[in-house]
């Protein structure tokens, strides 16, 4: 008789114990990303193992990126337009942005971010550049895009 109290007693305590899961809180840069953001600087610095600066150069080449959870459209100036998908995460207390495009995935550390203006940098290994009419290689570059909000 008792084994049949406890179970009504038991199930109720359950039911009473589980609530509606709060709705997640949207991240902050989510919200911020949010619009359309036009490249005004990038930057490439090309390193050598040693960490010493081997070359540098900047892009003046305007590229549109258009931010709508989960997807971001870029355009380039030439015209030419890619989809991909996107998402905003903390690493060891850094923002990223983690863009999935054909099977790759590429993560940009957010260094700066406000409504109006942000920067992204990425760390990419065994890089070339073009020196003259020869192709070098550096142990790797920092590219570094600054973008403003439209």
């Amino acid at each position: 008789m008792k084994k049949l109290f406890l179970l009504p007693v038991l199930l109720f305590l359950l039911l009473a114990s589980c609530k509606e899961e709060d709705a997640p809180t949207p991240d902050v840069n989510q919200v911020q990303l949010e619009g359309s953001w036009s490249t005004v600087t990038q930057e490439l610095k090309y390193y050598n193992a040693s960490g010493q600066l081997m070359h540098a150069e900047t892009d003046e080449k305007v590229t549109t990126f258009h931010f709508n959870a989960p997807e971001v459209t870029t355009t380039y100036n030439t015209g030419t337009r890619t989809t991909c998908t996107y998402t905003s995460f903390q690493k060891n207390g850094n923002d990223y942005l983690q863009f999935y495009h054909n099977g790759r995935l590429h993560d940009f550390e957010i260094t700066s971010i406000t409504g109006s203006a942000m920067s992204w940098q990425v760390r990419l290994e065994k890089a070339q550049y073009g020196a003259g009419s020869t192709i070098k290689e550096a142990d790797h570059v920092i590219v570094t895009i600054g973008l403003s909000k439209r």
